[in-house]
């Protein structure tokens, strides 16, 4: 993969910032959701962007049971 200056190569950005990096060394810290990188890591019907390390998606079903 080339170099993402917007990213910074860690695939995410900061959905409040989109031209600053979510993770890593310059990343935005403003608090802000991350987002997939519209450049290096866009998705659609059918690719999932890919994930941070170590992400675990937390789902509450409708009966509130966490799954």
């Amino acid at each position: 993969m080339k170099w993402c200056a917007r990213c910074g190569n860690c695939r995410w950005v900061c959905e409040n910032h989109p031209g600053k990096p979510w993770l890593g060394d310059h990343a935005c810290n403003c608090g802000g959701a991350g987002m997939p990188c519209p450049f290096c890591n866009h998705s659609d019907e059918d690719n999932e962007p890919e994930l941070p390390e170590g992400f675990h998606a937390s789902v509450r079903k409708a009966d509130g049971e966490r799954s």
